[in-house]
């Protein structure tokens, strides 16, 4: 059992990050996740340079194509299916899946449910490469959580 509770919230918070304004840390000490503003460069190189704490690596957008490409194959509306589909074809791809999304609510709903889950399963594992030992969280049921889990077949 590890000696701190890890701040699951905050971790998957980070991990779902896009924004090149914050950095979030993790303490090594206490598990809690700290997010500091790129501006506060003070205090951003002393977090850095500090054994304790350890940045949460960035995501530049190579998980977003590949969860995006991953959640399609879940997808149960096959009219939704067929237009995140298109989207993903496109330049734009992001903003026309987000917009496909919106307009499919079920979908959109498991969406998210699917990207928390994937954001929890990269924190597990960047925690046990960098050997901070861990207990997995107890895993939250959203509203229809039961279908978003269900095998693709």
């Amino acid at each position: 059992m590890p000696a701190f509770a890890v701040d699951w919230e905050g971790l998957i918070v980070a991990f779902e990050s896009r924004s090149h304004q914050i950095t979030h840390f993790f303490d090594r000490q206490t598990g809690d996740v700290e997010q500091v503003l790129e501006r506060d460069a003070a205090r951003h190189s002393a977090m850095a340079g500090d054994a304790r704490y350890v940045a949460v690596p960035r995501d530049h957008g190579e998980r977003s194509r590949g969860d995006l490409e991953e959640f399609l194959a879940r997808c149960e509306d096959p009219a939704c299916q067929r237009e995140l589909s298109a989207a993903l074809g496109s330049a734009e791809f992001a903003a026309g899946y987000r917009e496909t999304l919106m307009r499919f609510p079920k979908e959109e709903c498991r969406f998210f449910q699917f990207k928390e889950r994937r954001a929890q399963e990269r924190a597990e594992a960047w925690l046990a490469s960098i050997g901070v030992d861990f207990e997995k969280p107890a895993h939250r049921e959203h509203p229809g959580a039961s279908q978003v889990n269900r095998p693709v077949h």
